[in-house]
């Protein structure tokens, strides 16, 4: 049992780290998309420069989300209490409802920044299929309002 047990918590801790760097990943994306919009508002391409900057965004908000989640899941399921308990308050673990609403309103901001930055891009805006991703980020946040949350909220 003992060794099932640390097989389990070791292939927690990969994931928990595969996060970290899948945030790393983005944050060093970001930046590059930063550069490229400083660029591109020095050739005056504001359409250009403003979609960079909308995907900068999304993919440092992607990253902080990646990192506090991969924390949150290592506190919860491979540290000792002890260990967890020397986090800074807002990295401690708290319950399994917690990491799935952090999740959910990370999906839910992606989407918002995908549909701005789609508007940002396009020159044209009248076709009605464009209100289909804001309507399912209303149905998501419709859902994630009546899921069950931790008692900490």
């Amino acid at each position: 049992m003992r060794a099932i047990n640390l097989v389990l918590r070791g292939l927690i801790a990969a994931a928990s780290l595969g996060m970290l760097a899948c945030a790393l990943i983005l944050l060093s994306k970001a930046g590059g998309n930063i550069l490229g919009s400083m660029q591109a508002s020095f050739a005056h391409d504001s359409g250009r420069s403003i979609s960079l900057i909308m995907k900068a965004i999304d993919e440092c908000l992607f990253g902080i989300i990646l990192i506090l989640m991969g924390a949150k899941v290592a506190a919860s399921f491979v540290l000792p209490e002890e260990a967890a308990k020397t986090f800074p308050r807002w990295m401690q673990p708290s319950s399994i409802a917690d990491l799935k609403t952090t999740f959910c309103q990370a999906v839910l901001v992606y989407l918002i920044v995908d549909f701005a930055t789609d508007m940002a891009v396009l020159d044209v805006k009248s076709d009605v299929a464009y209100l289909v991703l804001p309507a399912c980020v209303l149905l998501i946040a419709l859902a994630l309002k009546l899921m069950p949350h931790s008692a900490a909220h």
